[in-house]
């Protein structure tokens, strides 16, 4: 059974569009030391579960703070475009099924000026409510 982390992950990699910009580069929390432009980061910001008097509830609503870092602007525009798309509910996988999802963004993040180039920033959040249990 997939926990919603994992769900989430594979709807996101598995656009087509999504997989065109970043192949597998989209990482949980941690970036990879090895990765290369672009690259995609989440996390899930807030995860409340609901209750009523005979305890929780079978459906939550969840908050993920996607990260895009590129070359360019235009990338990472583009990227959080397809990934808002890719999100697009309702949708099922193994172990539970999203149905309503709000996005906002792409919004501009604050970008990295490096030796290498200037590093741009998009962030995509999205509150997706689900039946994913841990």
């Amino acid at each position: 059974m997939a926990d919603f982390a994992t769900a989430f992950h594979d709807r996101v990699i598995g656009n087509g569009a999504v997989a065109a910009d970043l192949g597998t580069q989209l990482y949980g929390g941690v970036v990879g030391q090895k990765a290369v432009l672009p690259y995609a980061r989440y996390h899930i910001i807030s995860d409340p579960r609901p209750e009523h008097l005979k305890g929780y509830q079978g459906s939550r609503r969840t908050r993920i703070q996607v990260s895009i870092f590129a070359k360019s602007f235009g990338d990472a525009k583009r990227i959080g475009s397809n990934i808002v798309k890719a999100l697009d509910a309702p949708w099922s996988a193994t172990g539970g099924r999203v149905g309503r999802v709000k996005c906002e963004g792409p919004r501009e993040g604050q970008g990295d000026d490096t030796p290498n180039g200037f590093i741009h920033h998009q962030i995509v959040e999205a509150i997706m409510e689900h039946t994913f249990a841990d």
